[in-house]
């Protein structure tokens, strides 16, 4: 639903301040920039989400505070007697006071609390945004009350109905809003509350046929009530939508209108299958005009236009489209039309093109299994894999590492060093094309073999896979100094967890670096097997 990037501005002498924070995962959708600066400017500060204030500065929090985005995080590390000697201003400036002395661990703690802060702030507007932007953009009239009849929150279509603002609305009780005199008191609003301690009994949605005396004349809705429930299971208030059936002879028309210009193909046949309308994207998608279209059968259309279909999941399929031949992925839904009576008077259908929803799920899904640099899977996507999928086989680890990784990012950048990570899963993939690669992170890579291996077989693939990356980071200059370590750890016992897995071949792979790099070891209780 939404991506956050966080530029955390680290004003401090201190470098375990940064290393310490930096140790900590993002939560899901937020990334991290960390700037680590020593004096505390104006235009530093303004371009940070988190500041963080280690380092003595001549200005109050208070003044720091103004050159900050609206927003934006503050936190001042302070001993107890510099926190004590802050005036009530300062105080209300920052957001939260890290008291030092300062550990790493402390850092981790109060930096992940802080992350946990931000990410709910984010969470609770995105509810609130949705919620506002929603209720607004029903043209029905929505309201929520509390116990005590007071409307706590309305949509845009409440305000119009009863000509008052929003701010005139909230928190006043039905007499207020109606402009009700004490006879209209009387047939009204104990209407409205009888119906109200009706749905609070129940527990239940319930439909009430209510007459309200509105700027615009005495109307007449149909609407739903329902229990709002507290997050402890009490009632604290309901919510309502009221629907306006006053101008019901004039129904018709407007529902034609409405479906004609819904942004997805609908079809209405009666009781006896025949169509009796069809909306201008229908006649986008199907190519067919209303006119050729309605007296025919549902049946035979539906067999003709959709018969050919290839289901992608329930309630959506791949559909070849006359528009250009193009094959489209429509969510088709079908739904019976019921009288008052319910009796069924008809069929309602509707096919909503989700053919650009769709691939950017996908993409959505393989940009949460996968590394971005690499393609490669990663660290999350790994542990699915492996309780889905892990059983009772076997399991075989290689665990990867590039040699003197560092000192080339160091030394050419990190855009010679993505190029190496480049090269190692793109050989990783050649060299073990049936096999699960992932990039834990960093430099270290692992590849998950599931089932009996030989472990012979893995050695020889692990010692080609050293040789072509040899060869290649010999040929690029800036490369050469590089090499790679790998540790093989296999075991048939299903019992074994995969963390103490992922530990042996972790182990293998060290003991591969100090015998010289450049080449494998295979993880035993006993004695380890070099490559």
């Amino acid at each position: 639903m939404y991506a956050c990037r966080l530029n955390i501005r680290i004003f401090s002498p201190d470098s375990m301040l940064a290393s310490a924070m930096q140790a900590i995962t993002p939560p899901e959708r937020f990334e991290h920039a960390f700037s680590v600066l020593r004096d505390v400017a104006p235009d530093a500060v303004r371009e940070g989400d988190v500041i963080i204030l280690d380092t003595p500065v001549r200005e109050r929090p208070e003044e720091i505070r103004k050159y900050c985005k609206k927003n934006a995080v503050l936190v001042l590390c302070a001993d107890l007697e510099e926190s004590a000697a802050l005036s009530p201003v300062s105080r209300e400036a920052v957001d939260d006071i890290w008291i030092k002395p300062l550990t790493a661990g402390l850092v981790n703690f109060h930096f992940g609390k802080l992350l946990q802060t931000i990410r709910l702030r984010k969470e609770c507007h995105l509810a609130q945004n949705c919620l506002d932007t929603l209720i607004n953009s029903i043209p029905d009239l929505v309201w929520f009350k509390d116990l005590r009849g007071a409307h706590i929150k309305v949509n845009n279509s409440f305000c119009h109905a009863v000509g008052k603002t929003r701010q005139d609305v909230e928190g006043r009780g039905h007499y207020y809003i109606w402009d009700l005199n004490e006879e209209e008191y009387e047939k009204g609003e104990f209407v409205c509350l009888e119906s109200e301690e009706i749905v609070l009994a129940e527990g239940k949605t319930c439909l009430f046929d209510e007459r309200v005396k509105s700027k615009q004349g005495l109307r007449q809705f149909k609407t739903y009530k329902s229990p709002l429930v507290d997050d402890d299971g009490s009632v604290m208030g309901t919510v309502g939508i009221a629907h306006d059936v006053t101008d019901l002879a004039n129904m018709g028309a407007e529902l034609k209108i409405l479906l004609r210009n819904m942004p997805f193909a609908i079809l209405i046949s009666d009781a006896c299958d025949s169509i009796v309308h069809v909306n201008t994207r229908f006649e986008e998608y199907f190519g067919s005009r209303e006119q050729d279209v309605v007296g025919t059968p549902y049946s035979v259309w539906k067999n003709t236009a959709l018969g050919q279909r290839k289901a992608v999941r329930e309630g959506y399929a791949e559909v070849a489209l006359p528009r250009g031949g193009e094959t489209r992925i429509l969510e088709i839904h079908e739904e019976p039309i019921l009288d008052i009576f319910q009796n069924l008077v008809g069929q309602f259908c509707i096919c909503r093109d989700t053919t650009i929803e769709h691939a950017f799920e996908e993409q959505m899904r393989r940009n949460a299994n996968t590394d971005a640099l690499t393609g490669l899977y990663n660290r999350r996507f790994f542990h699915e894999f492996i309780d889905k999928n892990r059983g009772m086989q076997p399991v075989s680890l290689l665990y990867l590492d590039l040699d003197d990784f560092k000192q080339v990012n160091d030394v050419h950048g990190h855009q010679v060093g993505d190029e190496a990570l480049v090269v190692m899963a793109d050989l990783m993939r050649e060299c073990f094309p049936d096999d699960f690669p992932v990039r834990l992170g960093g430099d270290e890579f692992l590849i998950c073999a599931l089932g009996a291996r030989e472990l012979t077989r893995l050695q020889n693939m692990a010692e080609e896979l050293l040789h072509r990356l040899q060869s290649h980071f010999q040929a690029v200059p800036q490369l050469r100094s590089l090499s790679a370590s790998i540790g093989i750890a296999v075991t048939n016992d299903p019992g074994v967890e995969i963390a103490e897995l992922i530990r042996r071949s972790d182990a293998a792979m060290y003991e591969a670096k100090q015998a010289g790099k450049s080449q494998c070891r295979v993880y035993a209780e006993d004695a380890r097997v070099s490559c």
